[in-house]
């Protein structure tokens, strides 16, 4: 089994930068337990808990995102519409894009990033990247970053590729979010914008604009005019911070701030320090104030699930894979404390990775 702190956002930070592979693998170290963001108002508040038990859970709809399952040497992307694509057997990261998807490979000192039709034929070309696919909130764009800091993005049907200037960065980057759904300039679209990590955060938009992130050490996580990341990181945790436009809207030193739901409302925080096989802690915090809705949280016995690949599938429900008693699963969380299947567990070992793999959103 491979070890490692588990902060899937600092592909370039020179001093963890061999960390992310193993990430991208499903293969993590999280603490069992963390705790609630404090309100903006500083007076904490109780937020209702749901152990993270998910042995025997009813059986409900299948994901309504893409997700990719490994079994017999072979690698099937599901569709929302029931669709099946067969891609790259050592996919990671996996993004709907037109007609197709675009996928994240790994192998060798890179990844392979290329965009791949329904019917799996690959695309005309293939790039070396950083880990890590960047997603606009509406799926219209999908972005990566390579050597030196290159940026591209992929949009419309899958076939229009947009190269955008290059953030300061020594190696490739990690590309984190998009905001806006048409790259290509012109009457009817302002563009987008590009977050980028190396070392720092920076942004590269399609108006040639390069910036360093404000108030942020790293992105973790942006959708609109809403922007999450880590402001510090130690070898005891991290603290983290929600950004509206340039303005400091809250921070907490409990989480690191994960995918921002569909209307805004509501962001995923991770545990802020990780250290074990995945972890087994899962904060729903308002996007307004950092306030605690929901924690599903490790039991005291440690009879509970890690999880691994935290996406929200609608407004109100998380997808997320987990590993517990021998299984592979994914789960449904709901806002209202549910859990639920959304693909039937799967005996496998916690020394190879999931077999499952979630859309990036």
């Amino acid at each position: 089994m491979t070890t490692s702190l588990r902060i899937p956002l600092v592909a370039g930070l020179t001093a963890v930068a061999t960390l992310v592979a193993p990430l991208s693998l499903g293969l993590t170290l999280a603490t069992p337990t963390a705790a609630s963001p404090a309100p903006a108002g500083g007076a904490e508040r109780a937020a209702p808990r749901t152990v993270l038990d998910v042995r025997g859970l009813d059986r409900g709809a299948p994901p309504a995102v893409a997700w990719s399952e490994r079994r017999a040497g072979r690698t099937v992307v599901h569709g929302a519409d029931g669709t099946r694509t067969p891609v790259d057997n050592r996919v990671v990261e996996l993004a709907p894009m037109g007609s197709g998807y675009v996928v994240q490979s790994v192998g060798g000192a890179a990844a392979r990033t290329r965009w791949v039709d329904a019917d799996g034929s690959p695309g005309r070309r293939e790039w070396r990247t950083g880990y890590g696919l960047a997603v606009s909130a509406q799926g219209g764009a999908v972005a990566f970053s390579g050597r030196a800091g290159r940026v591209w993005s992929i949009d419309d049907a899958g076939d229009r590729v947009l190269s955008f200037p290059a953030v300061p960065i020594a190696g490739r980057g990690r590309a984190v979010a998009v905001v806006g759904e048409d790259c290509k300039e012109d009457a009817t679209s302002n563009g987008c914008t590009v977050y980028v990590n190396g070392a720092r955060a920076w942004r590269t938009s399609s108006h040639g604009i390069v910036d360093r992130v404000g108030r942020l050490r790293l992105t973790s996580t942006a959708r609109g005019r809403w922007v999450g990341g880590i402001t510090s990181l130690s070898d005891t945790g991290s603290c983290s911070a929600m950004l509206r436009g340039s303005r400091l809207r809250w921070r907490t030193c409990d989480n690191q701030l994960s995918d921002i739901s569909p209307d805004n409302r509501r962001v995923l925080g991770t545990p802020a320090y990780a250290d074990g096989f995945g972890p087994r802690a899962l904060d729903i915090l308002s996007t307004a104030d950092g306030s605690v809705a929901r924690s599903f949280a490790s039991a005291r016995d440690a009879r509970s699930a890690t999880y691994f690949d935290e996406v929200w599938e609608d407004a109100e429900h998380v997808l997320v894979v987990t590993y517990q008693a021998d299984r592979w699963a994914v789960v449904r969380l709901g806002v209202d404390g549910s859990m639920e299947y959304a693909v039937a567990p799967r005996r496998g070992s916690m020394d190879t990775r999931s077999p499952f793999q979630l859309q990036t959103r």
